[in-house]
């Protein structure tokens, strides 16, 4: 008879341990580490690609957000980008992870005929 720990998918498992944890600091480690995606996306959205490349703006760290010009980011597409970096990130690899445990519990589990 099997035990409702064996029933649990692989995912399921391994997320609910400590490794669940771990994987929280690593989303969180990813996210702060890249935020110049969002920072990018943010002026291309403001100010267009060309403003990006050719006349180097950049949006300034610290609160209130701005430009490298000195003008205030439009709290609309600021609030936008952030969340849909947050949310495309974090789903995005976290799925990525339950998809490879679940290609690897399919491939390397015992078979029984």
């Amino acid at each position: 008879m099997r035990t409702l720990r064996e029933k649990q998918d692989l995912s399921t498992r391994v997320l609910s341990g400590w490794f669940g944890a771990v994987w929280i600091l690593f989303l969180a480690v990813v996210v702060t580490q890249f935020w110049w995606i969002r920072n990018t996306a943010l002026v291309w959205w403001v100010k267009g690609r060309e403003a990006y490349f050719r006349d180097g703006v950049r949006v300034l760290p610290g609160k209130p957000t701005r430009f490298s010009t000195g003008e205030l980011v439009p709290q609309f597409p600021d609030m936008v980008t952030g969340f849909a970096y947050f949310i495309i990130l974090t789903l995005g690899l976290s799925a990525v992870l339950i998809v490879g445990l679940r290609v690897y519990e399919r491939y390397h589990q015992k078979r029984t005929l």
